[in-house]
């Protein structure tokens, strides 16, 4: 009897020992869980601390902002809600003088009312707003309108961009010509060979041209225009001739699609170079430059932006909230 009350002595106290064991793992687990709470809880107390601690305006400033949005909501006469429109206009780069046509407002119709946000507010609308210009200055002028920039309350409502030829001077007649005159002749060398260039010397390259073929006199250097690069082989000769590489106006050996050993000199320009420079893209797209740095070069552009805008001009009623 001793010896088994000696047993059930020494299991009794392996079970206590246990049981203490796994209590002080539990407690070591809930430690190291409660460690990491209490750390999102100091990071949590921390970034709040930086909240609190920011100065919040003072009641001038708050007044300030609540005066400038009431001013914004003001209601404003037509006449002078055309002149906050030319004003963005003159201020993006736009000829707002109206004998150019590039500017035009036409008079909005009647005042309406509408229900925004649980607020109450007058519209003035204004359709077909005409705008015309270089591209940047274009999208200067929506931009203004879309971002608020000059008056948060004018809301662009919508949009539609064209393009439009305009008449050069006549000082610029010559120039005006070879512009044409380079446009047609990538036309035509299309035409007959391909229908997207492969290789074009283009505005992204940053080095525009007045060769258009090579120029006999520097057998080390390749000139051309608009594509000096395509190789004969990959144009499709099969031939055991030499055929010059790439697609050029001046000078061009033509392989014909129905006889590709075969190739022919043509010219799609009467001279080898012109007195302005050019860059082509892959569709075609000719630019005219003054010199062969595009980045520093003046671009002669013969085609405006046009653009017709729907404008809402929002207020508040006299005495409204």
């Amino acid at each position: 009897m001793k010896s088994l009350f000696a047993r059930i002595g020494r299991m009794g106290f392996l079970i206590v020992v246990g049981i203490f064991l796994i209590i002080y793992v539990a407690l070591g687990f809930l430690y190291f869980q409660q460690g990491a709470k209490q750390e999102d809880l100091r990071e949590q107390i921390n970034n709040l601390r930086v909240v609190v601690s920011k100065q919040l305006p003072g009641d001038e400033n708050l007044k300030a902002e609540y005066d400038k949005v009431n001013n914004a909501l003001l209601p404003l006469e037509v006449a002078k809600a055309i002149k906050v429109l030319v004003d963005i206009a003159e201020k993006s780069g736009i000829n707002i003088d109206p004998a150019s046509g590039k500017f035009d407002v036409p008079p909005p119709g009647g005042t309406v009312t509408q229900t925004v946000g649980g607020g109450t507010y007058q519209v003035l609308s204004f359709r077909s707003v005409k705008v015309q210009g270089d591209h940047d200055s274009v999208m200067a002028f929506i931009s203004d309108l879309d971002s608020g920039k000059t008056k948060k309350t004018l809301v662009l409502k919508n949009v539609s961009i064209g393009w439009t030829k305009f008449d050069i001077k006549p000082e610029e007649k010559v120039r005006g010509e070879e512009f044409r005159d380079v446009s047609l002749a990538v036309t035509a060398m299309m035409t007959d060979n391909i229908t997207g260039i492969p290789n074009p010397i283009s505005y992204a390259g940053g080095t525009a041209t007045n060769y258009m073929g090579d120029n006999p006199d520097t057998e080390e250097t390749v000139e051309g225009f608009p594509d000096i690069t395509t190789t004969a082989a990959e144009r499709g000769y099969t031939g055991t001739g030499t055929p010059r590489d790439g697609y050029v106006l001046y000078g061009h050996d033509k392989i014909p699609t129905d006889n590709t050993s075969y190739f022919e000199t043509v010219s799609y320009m009467p001279a080898l170079t012109t007195e302005y420079y050019y860059t082509c893209e892959a569709d075609g797209t000719v630019r005219q430059f003054d010199g062969p740095d595009v980045a520093t070069a003046i671009e002669y552009v013969d085609i405006e932006t046009v653009a017709a805008l729907d404008v809402d001009l929002y207020t508040k009623p006299l005495g409204g909230d």
